[in-house]
């Protein structure tokens, strides 16, 4: 039996080695989350955390009134079915693919991180969208930023 005056010095050991597992953990998991982010896991991120957390408000709760001309803004005139539209977003898809994922070597990391790309995603999923303002925030912030950044 042990000796109570003295510290069970292996009980020590082993919690003080538990200890430093879990400090290099966070600071593992803390690195990971504010490093930016290569072109696929942004892809990933911002579809986990801005689109999928988007919520729209109902109709009755949204802005109501008269739809202003949109000046200022492109709006077009008729409407055409873009056959090939999914054959050349895919081959644009492709090309950025191949440009920011080389093979044979790491993806750059050039985008925002993980900790930036939460963020967004809380402040967009607090309340739902109910105006075009609102709207626009999210394109502007959740979207068209990022396709800059590419």
């Amino acid at each position: 039996m042990a000796d109570p005056s003295f510290p069970d010095y292996k009980t020590l050991y082993l919690q003080a080695e538990e200890r430093r597992k879990q400090e290099a953990e966070g600071r593992r998991q803390a690195e990971e989350r504010t490093r930016q982010t290569t072109f696929t896991e942004l892809i990933q991120h911002c579809h986990v955390r801005l689109s999928r957390s988007l919520r729209v408000d109902s109709p009755s709760r949204s802005t109501t009134g008269k739809i202003p001309l949109p000046k200022g803004k492109y709006c077009p005139t008729r409407l055409e079915h873009w056959t090939d539209c999914p054959k050349q977003l895919s081959e644009v898809y492709k090309s950025v693919c191949q440009y920011l994922c080389p093979e044979g070597g790491p993806e750059p990391r050039l985008f925002s991180s993980v900790a930036e790309l939460e963020g967004l995603g809380r402040r967009f999923s607090r309340n739902p969208l109910s105006s075009e303002q609102e709207l626009e925030a999210y394109e502007r912030f959740g979207v068209e930023e990022h396709v800059h950044d590419i």
